[in-house]
């Protein structure tokens, strides 16, 4: 079985649904930021500003895309590496090895690679980057406060990897520095564009190739 042809197809298919997906809360959020119809201010001395929870609305279906996306890659790559285990391993041994972990599936399978004999150091996939898109995906589809919708890395994703790669340029700049030490005064949202999304799928089509070249 070519699992790297159908891993590809899902991939494929989690590019497709954020191109698509994404396309009418992005023309809302430009249409409000450059005054276009139907959202064009009306003359009103209040000072508010004019159609914000229109705004913060389509921003928050943006990072709801991003996470459901991310969440489908996150997927596919356990999937990959169930049936890889399976297929290229349990299926002509005497043995079944753990899928678990207590730091996350994705731990598990590395734990899996060093009993069957693979150097994950020579792996040129980006390690890090593929369990912080796991990590991400975990924080959306495990959410914990009621009263807000968007995402925020947790407290422990962060000191794991206090500059983490899903966050927005505005939230970038929301740090301050403690003895040196990167800090953040507020958990940032986890935040999923189609570059991002691009990067992790790059990586984690390289993990899963090379896991079948080195099998």
């Amino acid at each position: 079985m070519d699992l790297v042809l159908f891993l590809k197809d899902r991939l494929e298919f989690a590019k497709y649904f954020y191109s698509n997906a994404s396309e009418p809360f992005t023309k809302i959020v430009a249409a409000i930021e450059n005054e276009e119809p139907p959202f064009v201010p009306e003359y009103d001395e209040s000072g508010e500003p004019f159609y914000l929870q229109e705004w913060q609305d389509a921003k928050t279906g943006l990072e709801s895309v991003g996470l459901t996306a991310l969440s489908m890659v996150a997927s596919s790559l356990q999937l990959f590496l169930n049936d890889w285990v399976y297929f290229r391993h349990e299926r002509w041994r005497d043995e079944k090895y753990k899928r678990k972990n207590t730091k996350g599936w994705f731990h598990a399978y590395r734990k899996i690679f060093e009993i069957v004999g693979l150097d994950i150091e020579n792996c040129p996939a980006d390690l890090d980057l593929i369990e912080q898109a796991v990590l991400a995906r975990n924080r959306g589809q495990h959410p914990e406060v009621l009263t807000i919708l968007q995402t925020t890395h947790s407290k422990t994703d962060l000191e794991k990897y206090p500059s983490p790669y899903f966050v927005s340029e505005a939230d970038q700049k929301v740090i301050s520095f403690d003895d040196g030490e990167l800090s953040w005064w507020l958990s940032p949202n986890v935040y999923v564009d189609e570059i991002k999304l691009e990067a992790v799928i790059a990586e984690v089509e390289k993990l899963c190739q090379w896991l079948e070249v080195e099998r």
